[in-house]
């Protein structure tokens, strides 16, 4: 009965994952919530022919999700262009949830992922940029990278896309690498608080911060890496900072497999052991966790009745 708020089948697939068998096992093992994130303009049409066979009635009950613009750099440069991709998508995304709904089970969806990278742009995207240029990068890196140093350009579309966010009325999903201070500067600019932040990489301060604004923090697969006790203490410190009710779990699959599966592909079916570390982390069985993070998926990611 687990949930994964934040995944990427798309990139899945382009790592040899066979999709349908996994959505298959996903519902044998009784997921309940699982979030498909967009990240290019117009990737919505590809991602629903990828999860379905048979159009929008052959996806599973537990499978939802965004479209968002997430910070590379062709989408930087011609962002204008991409929010108008990412809001035709938008308005689908809420017409299926709607139809698929029905008139019982909550409405789901949200924008996102969006933000900023400061790991890829900025002062570090120069020489990424000369690596790209000589074919030196990983897949992981021409996926995310090279980079830009736009970094006005790349604040100005996560501000755009809050504030598209704002007009539908959608939860964000939040992408904040190396980039907390700009980050917190563009959505106080936006005055927009309604989301989560995803793969939380940063303190207790920082999470203070979020929390402050009324953001949910979601965990990858990184709170199980940590070896020694003074690591492990620190991250369980950091998990147990976090309300129960504004808590979150995810795998950014394919990346940031947890272990002892760090270094694989990374799906949905591995959230299990971030569930059970962050249950030891937090003192309460991985049954009510489950429960808790699901019930906190369905507050943060459903969507307002229309009037």
């Amino acid at each position: 009965m687990l949930s994964d708020t934040h995944c990427h089948f798309s990139r899945m697939k382009e790592r040899g994952e066979d999709i349908h068998s996994l959505l298959s096992s996903l519902e044998e093992k009784n997921f309940r919530f699982v979030l498909d994130i967009g990240t290019k303009p117009g990737d919505l049409s590809g991602r629903l022919d990828l999860l379905s066979s048979s159009g929008a009635t052959a996806l599973p009950h537990f499978l939802h999700f965004s479209c968002g613009l997430w910070p590379d750099a062709g989408v930087i440069s011609s962002r204008h262009e991409s929010l108008a991709a990412l809001e035709s998508d938008v308005v689908r995304m809420i017409s299926l949830a709607r139809e698929r709904a029905g008139d019982s089970a909550p409405v789901t969806g949200a924008l996102g992922e969006c933000g900023l990278d400061r790991f890829w742009n900025g002062e570090k995207a120069a020489e990424r940029i000369r690596l790209a240029a000589d074919g030196s990068l990983s897949q992981r890196q021409t996926d995310d990278g090279p980079g830009t140093t736009d970094t006005a350009g790349e604040e100005e579309l996560f501000g755009l896309q809050l504030m598209m966010a704002s007009r539908y009325n959608l939860p964000v999903i939040i992408h904040s690498r190396d980039a907390f201070e700009p980050t917190v500067s563009v959505v106080k600019d936006c005055g927009y608080f309604r989301g989560v932040i995803h793969c939380f990489s940063y303190g207790v301060e920082e999470a203070r911060r979020f929390l402050d604004l009324g953001f949910f923090i979601s965990f990858p697969g990184n709170i199980t890496f940590p070896k020694k006790a003074a690591d492990k203490e620190r991250m369980a410190d950091l998990l147990r900072y976090v309300p129960l009710d504004m808590l979150l779990l995810e795998t950014d699959a394919p990346y940031l497999a947890p272990a002892p599966e760090r270094g694989s592909v990374n799906t949905p079916l591995k959230i299990m052991y971030t569930y059970s570390v962050a249950a030891d982390f937090l003192g309460i069985p991985v049954e009510r966790l489950a429960e808790i993070v699901y019930t906190n998926s369905v507050s943060v990611f459903s969507l307002q009745k229309p009037d």
